[in-house]
């Protein structure tokens, strides 16, 4: 586990994926390798354990392999799990699932998660947690936030870090404030540490003509959370 002093509160990296999607996907929904590798650079070292409870096509764990850290992971589709474990050398490290059953016994404890929850605005009613197939509302969804986290923290070695990638949203005229929703919500789980803001550059940014990307908004957040060591 790195000693981490200061971070930088904005950055601005270059949009990008080293991964092709998977035979059938057409909408980019994963973070930028470039991001996952500076916040692991940051708050890990070579052989820490990292893990994504949200982990989805597997960005976070396969940056943390290239990296030299071992990864570990909960998904809640089982396609998305195949692909992961196709792409690993370590299969039986990511788990079918969900979080919000996640259990000290699936993980050994890991000195850093970094992740991205699924989004939800205020007006939606399907839910992020069943990969929107369910019904759920906003407040229950910030609800399974906290249940999430409070199951992460099981495994997070005392005084690793939780690095949540999340924006804001405005969507048909309506903003969700979801960044500052999740960021209060894990709080009452982590010791929050601070936020850094995200911008992006390069030929693939996802960014419109008007300046603004599909949520609405020309950044992005990292918040970052601590786990105390008392």
């Amino acid at each position: 586990m790195r000693v981490h002093t200061d971070m930088d509160t904005c950055l601005s990296l270059e949009y990008g994926h080293r991964e092709e999607l998977p035979d059938g996907q057409v909408n980019e929904v994963r973070t930028p390798d470039a991001l996952v590798a500076r916040f692991l650079r940051e708050f890990t070292e070579a052989g820490d354990r990292v893990i994504d409870i949200f982990a989805g096509f597997g960005t976070t764990l396969i940056v943390a392999e290239r990296l030299d850290r071992v990864p570990f992971g909960v998904e809640y589709e089982a396609d998305r799990v195949a692909h992961i474990e196709s792409r690993l050398s370590t299969p039986t490290h990511v788990r079918h699932g969900s979080v919000l059953d996640l259990e000290p016994s699936w993980f050994p404890p890991c000195e850093c998660c970094f992740t991205s929850p699924p989004f939800m605005t205020r007006t939606m009613n399907e839910n992020p947690f069943e990969n929107y197939t369910g019904r759920s509302t906003y407040e229950q969804y910030l609800t399974d936030i906290e249940t999430a986290f409070a199951r992460l923290d099981a495994v997070v070695a005392p005084g690793g870090h939780v690095i949540i990638d999340v924006a804001n949203v405005k969507h048909d005229g309506t903003v969700t404030p979801l960044a500052w929703d999740i960021a209060d919500t894990v709080s009452n789980v982590f010791d929050f540490e601070g936020e850094v803001v995200i911008t992006w550059d390069g030929d693939g940014s996802p960014i419109s003509r008007d300046g603004r990307f599909g949520y609405g908004y020309d950044h992005t957040y990292c918040h970052v959370f601590r786990k105390s060591t008392l």
